[in-house]
């Protein structure tokens, strides 16, 4: 009986106590089910909103950046367009993933692909940090840069991906397009300089916005799926006027002249006169977008003004035309004009009684001074360059275009010099601008830079090129009349461009320019110049127009700049179909040869040495042995130019008659002559005797003309 009534108390203590687990785990029950239900209904637990919590954990958003619109010629050529680029950088935590393993082996290897030694990396890989980068050696670097260093198969060697703008044709109208910088926390590319500055907001993109989920353990899902939560948006693309093939011979041209004239500037512009499209630009010094060596950010072409000398003749002549006061075949006298108590000559002194049509071709400065003082006031001719544009912008979506100057209305010395082109300030796409007025019966056609805008979101043509006409300053009869006296420039025996810028099979017109440099407080500088031309062929149907201008080049003058302007042009003319004739070698224009080095060489193998590179001996003193030569060793020189060489201290003075100012100089400088100049061109007259023997107190006086014919191997030159 006692142990049934034992049994029987375990058995009413057991089912008490499963009796009370059934009562707790139904609580724990009810309570878990709650908290179920609480979370579902509320989505938050202990005051946390678990949705927020999920997607902080595990939900990615990235940015998606809008491409920057692409920069296209005429034709559709890219100029500068928006690449994928990557930056170089070394994972060294090794909670981040898989690190550098050996600092020595990976900096060898690295140093064979990017711009960094061996001992530069291994210095970069031992750094106290999680991550390093490369610096601007490891930054832009090219889909195929990014794929020798994965070949590589580095431990912890890692890529992000940027964008990169990218011009196809290194320096090619650089101050014209511009260039951008990235902002490396942004990845967007603002634009810094040219249109690219300028069209920025049109350029740029709109960033789009995604969202995809990572795993558990934080890592992105190969195959992820993407939520587009806001569209990215591309930027504008804008086809511009310029053509590739002519900008490309205008760099080449330029390059030339840069090299041999070694001018302190060169601009020059091509444009289509009917339609005022620019076709190329350009300026030296110049620069690569890609590495941005950059040594003036202006670009000359609309910002940087300057007195531009005798191509303003074209319009005070128009003016007077104009007004119906002209009288082509009268004659007057030139030489010099006593203006407000100052002296202002024709740069060769004098040629005498001659027409004022004959004053154009040769471009006197008396001629313009009659005209202003007889003819029509300087008032009125200051009204008419106002007309043509002088002294306002031109408008091209170009950063920081000047409006030039006008002289003010007190200063009369001014006005009457500013129908020469001194005394006041213009830019090289207002002189595009104001010659369509004498190519297009008298009308104005405003230079333009871009063809048309697409919208590759909606592919949709936002703008179209239609010709855009400005005022009209003169009437057809006198856009005719001015631009026949330009033919005369180039196709009169006395015209001032006959030598330096006629065509080779294409009839043409132009002016010359020869301005003095301003020197502040001390007048102008004496012997430095802006050398500058502007013409157009053919002349029945003009399709091409342009302008140059060269300051201040060591040597050469209008022949260098003629050089230039002549290649440009015949190859352009070519090329689009104004003549079918073979295309014209840059080698016709620029025969070059290379100084031998010369020094304590025999006289007789010297010469020989010279003559033997194309150029011409002139042989300085009587001794056996050079001891001094210009110019010197290696320089690159013209086809037939002097080359001088010193045997003695002694010498006898040689006949300058024919010779160039240039060679001149360079002979003053190798031996110390003392000279003194009068007048521009070639030498027609010297003060001493040739065949006197040269003494330290010994000073001559050459006298030059523009009008004298030079011999055989003298350069050309004209005003």
């Amino acid at each position: 009986m006692k142990k049934k009534k034992q049994r029987q108390q375990l058995n009413n203590t057991g089912r008490k106590l499963i009796f009370g687990m059934m009562i707790t785990s139904g609580i724990l029950f009810v309570y878990v089910a709650g908290c179920f239900i609480k979370i579902a209904v509320t989505g938050e637990t202990r005051g946390m909103d678990l949705y927020e919590y999920a997607l902080e954990k595990y939900l990615v958003e990235d940015v998606v950046t809008g491409r920057r619109g692409t920069l296209y010629d005429r034709d559709g050529n890219a100029l500068a367009e928006q690449l994928t680029s990557y930056t170089l950088y070394a994972n060294l935590y090794r909670e981040y993933g898989d690190v550098v393993e050996n600092i020595e082996e990976t900096a060898e290897k690295l140093s064979t692909v990017i711009d960094l030694t061996k001992e530069e990396i291994v210095d970069v890989l031992s750094r106290e940090a999680r991550q390093v980068e490369f610096g601007n050696a490891g930054r832009q670097l090219t889909y195929l840069q990014k794929e020798k260093i994965e070949n590589l198969k580095l431990s912890g060697i890692k890529f992000r991906q940027n964008n990169k703008r990218f011009y196809p044709n290194g320096v090619f109208a650089s101050h014209t397009l511009g260039y951008t910088k990235l902002d490396e926390e942004t990845g967007t590319l603002t634009g810094e300089m040219g249109l690219e500055l300028s069209l920025n907001d049109y350029l740029t993109g709109t960033d789009g916005l995604v969202q995809y989920i990572k795993d558990k353990k934080g890592y992105l899902q190969p195959n992820k799926t993407e939520y587009v939560i806001e569209q990215a948006k591309d930027g504008y693309d804008f086809y511009l006027t310029l053509d590739a093939t002519i900008q490309t011979f205008l760099e080449e041209a330029m390059d030339k002249v840069w090299e041999q004239a070694n001018p302190s500037s060169l601009v020059a512009v091509v444009a289509n006169p009917k339609t005022g499209e620019i076709l190329a630009m350009g300026n030296r010094s110049s620069f690569d977008p890609n590495i941005r060596d950059i040594e003036g950010y202006n670009n000359p072409v609309v910002s940087e003004p300057f007195e531009p000398g005798s191509t303003m003749k074209i319009y005070t002549y128009a003016a007077v035309i104009n007004e119906g006061k002209y009288s082509g075949g009268q004659l007057f006298e030139s030489g010099s004009r006593l203006v407000n108590g100052s002296t202002i000559r024709d740069y060769n002194t004098t040629w005498g009684t001659i027409s004022y049509d004959e004053g154009f071709y040769r471009s006197s400065n008396t001629a313009i001074i009659d005209m202003l003082t007889h003819w029509i006031t300087p008032d009125e001719n200051i009204e008419y360059l106002k007309k043509f544009g002088f002294g306002s912008q031109v408008g091209l979506p170009l950063p920081l275009e000047s409006a030039g100057t006008l002289p003010s209305q007190r200063d009369s010395m001014q006005k009457i010099t500013a129908g020469f082109g001194q005394g006041m300030l213009t830019t090289p796409i207002q002189h595009i601008q104001a010659i369509t007025a004498i190519l297009n019966e008298g009308q104005i056609v405003k230079p333009q830079l871009i063809s048309k805008v697409y919208d590759l979101n909606t592919e949709k043509e936002l703008y179209q090129f239609t010709r855009e006409l400005g005022e009209k300053p003169i009437t057809a009869e006198t856009a005719e009349q001015v631009k026949q006296l330009m033919v005369g420039v180039t196709e009169k025996e006395t015209g001032s461009g006959r030598i330096a810028y006629s065509l080779n099979g294409f009839t043409s017109g132009g002016k010359t320019g020869t301005a003095q440099i301003a020197d502040g407080a001390n007048g102008y500088l004496a012997n430095d110049y802006v050398y500058s031309y502007i013409g157009f062929a053919p002349v029945d149907d003009p399709n091409l127009v342009m302008y140059v201008a060269m300051n201040q080049p060591e040597t050469g003058g209008h022949d260098q700049l003629g050089s230039l302007y002549r290649f440009v042009m015949q190859n352009s003319l070519i090329y689009l179909g104004a003549e079918k004739t073979p295309m014209v070698d840059i080698s016709d224009f620029y025969q070059n040869s290379t100084v031998p080095q010369l020094m304590n060489e025999p006289v007789e193998t010297a010469v020989e040495k010279i003559e033997q590179a194309n150029l011409t001996p002139v042989v300085i003193g009587s001794g056996t042995q050079t001891f001094a030569q210009s110019p010197k060793a290696a320089s690159i020189v013209s086809a037939s130019s002097k080359v001088f060489i010193q045997t003695s201290k002694e010498y006898e003075l040689p006949d300058f008659i024919g010779w160039t100012k240039d060679e001149v100089v360079q002979f003053a400088m190798l031996t110390g002559l003392e000279v003194d100049y009068e007048g521009e061109g070639y030498i027609i007259d010297q003060s001493v005797a040739a065949g006197e023997m040269v003494t330290d107190s010994l000073k001559v006086t050459l006298t030059l003309s523009k009008d004298a014919k030079p011999s055989m191997d003298s350069s050309n030159s004209s005003e």
